[in-house]
């Protein structure tokens, strides 16, 4: 989603691209396993989710600062907890497709939440 031609917030951009890539990740990962073994296994999840959570928080309180619009968090926060809850109960507690299923809504909340930073962030800085 293009916001201007002056839009410079590569955190989120950055953000945005991590949870897609995560989720990607997580829907491919019998294949991976198959292809490139050190993709698809248990600390590559964990560099993944340390990952998307090093980027995504700074990237949310960074526009939160600039903008001040509190439902960018009401994406983010829930998609932080799914992540968490996928990374560290996921396969273990409740099976691989729960797990895959809460990455994937995971990923889809911060990708929305990013953007709708981005969006904010960019038209607070026009007005």
């Amino acid at each position: 989603m293009t916001t201007g031609s002056d839009d410079n917030n590569r955190l989120d951009r950055m953000g945005a691209v991590v949870a897609i890539g995560a989720a990607v990740h997580c829907l491919l990962a019998g294949v991976l396993e198959r292809l490139l073994p050190v993709l698809a296994g248990e600390g590559a999840h964990l560099v993944f989710a340390l990952i998307a959570v090093s980027v995504s928080v700074p990237a949310v309180m960074r526009g939160w600062m600039l903008h001040h619009e509190f439902r960018v968090f009401s994406w983010a926060v829930p998609g932080w907890l799914a992540l968490g809850l996928a990374r560290f109960g996921g396969e273990r507690q409740f099976g691989e497709g729960t797990e895959i299923f809460l990455t994937v809504v995971a990923a889809m909340l911060l990708f929305i939440a990013h953007q709708l930073n981005r969006n904010l962030a960019y038209w607070h800085n026009k007005s």
